[in-house]
């Protein structure tokens, strides 16, 4: 697909604007606020229907309905036209679109049909390029640069797969902790009920036995919630409602106080853990280390795909955090074991703790009525003492520092808790009948089933979260398996095409140039050689001009993959204001060799550019086009370049010699300085850097003798009779050409000069100018149009060249 045509009016800085590039390359160039970039603006809206200059970071508060149209305009009165040239087909294709209807592409429907397919990779935005762009490439974080580039190679939607399998994995991890906590609370109850310090299955089927053998039933080899009460009958049936098992209730409160056991092992475990904390409190260095380490656990846990720091969000390349992280934790053993210790030591207090606190929610329900009041104040006021304990084991290094109100043991066994177990008890077995051993063990059984359905259920739950997290786990490293895979071989294609099109930029400096191009995590990773000294990113150790340089390689690369022949058009807008004039005219070059089917729309704000292009060959003089004078009113002013002559022409037409001999000169200047450049011309040297036709001219067309010369000896050499003949004529040719101009006696007379050109007549000076158009001529091939060139093997001339190969002139002579 090639533009023929284009027509925009009223997008942005532009009123009225219509350029003919007839399929061919077009540069546009003028000062920077000229309106360059509204041609680009306009280009891409109507390819893609929105203008990607106001999208993206940085740019709330803009939109294309207010900010698209020309300042004075509508949206309804800013449109883009064009007609296309689509391979296959004969006829061109028009094609056009209107800010107010931005999704809207109008035209013939057939015709629309037959390019969807160009128009779907158009809208990938692929074909434009710049300066901001090159940044998201080269600059860019490895995750940023992985988006955008996964974005115009249409594949973002890979990422977003695996974000959704990190998510779910995350996920699952979540729930199969939670359901872990489930299950150890399940277990908490349990023991509460049995009346244990922890849960076990023996003691818990011990506990069933017993209920079951007084209610006359057999024992069960492994209980489960199904066979709790199998082949039990209930005893008769007493109303439920305001009910209490007196008998269970007696054992509940009876739990409530620890056996002198149990009480000297916590009291035990509470002094090594106050001791432990004072000596870790003592040890400045240890405590920083383990405060250091909690911030790096947590800190391993916060790190998302990105591989950015949780806490001050710099970047790092994914999965290098982690790393330094997981490093740095494994190497505070000291730390990491006085740790475990004091937390192993929370651990041994908190069980007892939790199980106190799950049989006094039990002994708390039956408390509801007036006479029980006094004993429910004490429990509860206990069981706040004891919570806040719990609360601060949870975290001991940051929060317990033991029970300031009251020693530890007291805190386990107030001095009043069996007074107030007694009271309780003789107030429940006043207010409520005794319970029969048979209904005692009953409603035991019934609490039992009820718990282990309940315990059967977290196991359930967390055998199923655990299958979940395995296989999220599986399916995530599979995934990225295959993700990396593929797109290392898709980037692999892209670093090599980005490898061959720098080094052909940079010959013969950079031919060992090496470049890295590898998904990593979620990011992608790029690093470049430098000189040999090892791989660094590429705004690490190299220029600005040089990273512009590789973005633009790097883009050229992934257009090259991108349209698949079906989009023709690259748009680069001054995207080359950081490369220097060398590699400026190796970059013509590189153009011309890889991407002679491509139509380039090139703009600059830098002259000196905009003519290299032209002399190069990329672009025409009628390929040209000047923006200047932008105002808000009219938009910028247009200057369509012509041919030199035909600008020297028309000034003879109109007798103005003056006119015609300075275009003339500068004309010629520009050219043999390129000439001159491009066969190794020996120029006299100038301090102030001011050399004029006068320097160039003799120079040039010395060195075409001089190589005319070596290409015929060659030839003889090689017994190419035909080609010496025809290089014999040319030098002949040359020297009638150059008498022609007048040049050669100026360049002898230094009385005279160039100027003085302006002192003949418009037929006088017509001669001179057909003279200079034959001259011309010689330094081109007339197949390609373009310059002839010296080619090396390394500094040694080879042969002289156009692009197309028709001129070849070997330099090199056969060995005797």
């Amino acid at each position: 697909m090639r533009i023929l045509e284009i027509e925009i009016h009223n997008i942005r800085g532009i009123k009225d604007l219509l350029l003919t590039p007839d399929g061919n390359n077009l540069v546009i160039w003028g000062p920077n606020g000229s309106g360059k970039s509204a041609l680009v603006d306009s280009l891409d809206f109507l390819l893609t229907g929105h203008v990607s200059r106001l999208t993206g970071k940085g740019t709330a508060g803009i939109s294309l309905s207010k900010h698209g149209p020309h300042i004075d305009h509508k949206p309804p009165d800013a449109s883009v036209r064009a007609k296309l040239k689509i391979d296959g087909l004969n006829d061109p294709i028009e094609i056009s679109r209107v800010i107010s209807k931005p999704t809207e592409l109008n035209g013939d429907k057939d015709s629309l049909t037959k390019i969807q397919a160009n128009l779907e990779i158009a809208a990938r935005g692929q074909h434009v390029l710049t300066r901001r762009e090159i940044l998201k490439y080269i600059t860019a974080e490895a995750s940023t640069r992985a988006q955008e580039i996964q974005n115009l190679l249409r594949i973002s939607d890979i990422e977003e797969i695996r974000q959704s399998f990190v998510k779910a994995d995350n996920d699952l991890d979540k729930e199969l902790k939670s359901a872990q906590r489930s299950l150890e609370s399940a277990q908490t109850s349990l023991a509460s009920l049995i009346h244990c310090a922890s849960f076990s299955e023996e003691t818990l089927k011990d506990c069933v036995n017993s209920n079951r053998s007084i209610l006359g039933g057999s024992k069960l080899t492994s209980v489960d919630s199904s066979n709790i009460k199998a082949e039990l009958s209930p005893p008769t049936a007493i109303p439920s409602e305001g009910r209490v098992n007196v008998s269970l209730f007696q054992k509940d409160a009876k739990s409530l106080e620890l056996s002198e056991k149990v009480i000297i092992e916590l009291v035990q475990n509470e002094k090594d853990l106050l001791i432990s904390l004072e000596k870790l409190q003592q040890d400045i260095s240890q405590l920083r280390s383990i405060e250091l380490l909690n911030l790096r656990q947590l800190g391993v846990s916060l790190i998302d795909d990105t591989g950015k720091c949780p806490l001050c969000n710099s970047s790092w390349q994914p999965g290098e955090l982690k790393k330094y992280l997981d490093l740095k934790i494994s190497s505070a053993k000291v730390s990491v074991q006085t740790k475990e210790k004091i937390q192993l030591l929370a651990n041994k207090i908190k069980i007892p703790i939790n199980t106190i606190l799950t049989t006094l929610e039990r002994v708390k329900k039956v408390l509801t009525f007036d006479e029980a009041s006094k004993f429910k104040e004490f429990f509860e006021g206990w069981e706040k003492s004891l919570r806040s304990c719990k609360d601060n084991l949870e975290e001991p290094i940051k929060s317990y520092t033991g029970t300031s109100a009251l020693p530890f043991k007291d805190l386990l066994l107030p001095g009043d808790l069996n007074t107030n177990i007694v009271g309780v008890t003789a107030t429940i077995e006043a207010k409520y009948p005794s319970t029969s051993p048979d209904q005692a063990a009953w409603d035991m059984l019934t609490r039992l089933e009820e718990n282990v359905k309940l315990l059967e259920r977290s196991k359930e739950t967390v055998q199923s979260a655990a299958i979940g997290k395995d296989r999220s786990k599986i399916l995530l490293s599979q995934f990225i398996a295959a993700r990396d895979s593929v797109l290392t071989r898709l980037y692999e294609s892209i670093e090599s095409r980005f490898v061959e099109f720098y080094k052909y930029l940079h010959d013969p400096d950079e031919q060992q140039f090496i470049a890295s191009i590898k998904p990593e995590g979620a990011g992608l990773n790029f690093e470049v050689d430098f000189y040999g000294r090892g791989s660094h990113p590429p705004h690490a150790l190299h220029s600005e001009g040089h990273q512009d340089s590789m973005g633009l390689c790097l883009y050229l690369a992934l257009a090259e993959k991108l349209t698949s022949n079906m989009v023709d058009l690259v748009i680069l807008d001054d995207v080359v204001m950081s490369v220097d004039a060398d590699h400026r005219k190796q970059l013509c070059s590189l153009l011309r060799k890889y991407f002679p089917n491509k139509q380039f729309f090139i703009t600059t704000h830098d002259k000196t550019w905009a003519n290299q292009l032209k002399h190069e060959g990329v672009a025409t003089s009628k390929q040209t086009v000047e923006f200047y004078n932008w105002s808000v009113d009219a938009g910028p002013t247009v200057y369509l370049a012509r041919d030199l002559w035909s600008k020297i022409q028309s000034d003879l037409t109109n007798h103005d010699v003056s006119a015609a001999s300075g275009k003339l000169r500068r004309g010629a200047e520009e050219y043999f300085a390129y000439v001159c450049d491009d066969l190794q011309a020996s120029v006299k040297y100038k301090l102030n850097g001011r050399w004029e036709l006068g320097d160039f001219l003799p120079a040039a067309v010395n060195s075409l003798r001089r190589l005319l010369d070596k290409a015929r000896v060659s030839a003889r050499s090689w017994g190419n009779t035909e080609l010496d003949d025809a290089l014999r004529e040319l030098d002949t040719t040359i020297s009638s050409i150059y008498q022609r101009t007048q040049a050669e006696q100026w360049s002898i007379n230094a009385s005279l000069h160039y100027n003085n050109w302006s002192n003949f007549s418009d037929n006088d000076y017509r001669p001179i100018v057909e003279a200079f158009q034959d001259l011309f001529g010689l330094f081109r091939c007339s197949n390609c149009g373009s310059r002839i060139a010296i080619t090396t093997i390394g500094v040694k001339p080879q042969a002289v060249k156009c692009s197309c190969g028709k001129i070849n002139w070997n330099l090199i002579e056969k060995e005797k």
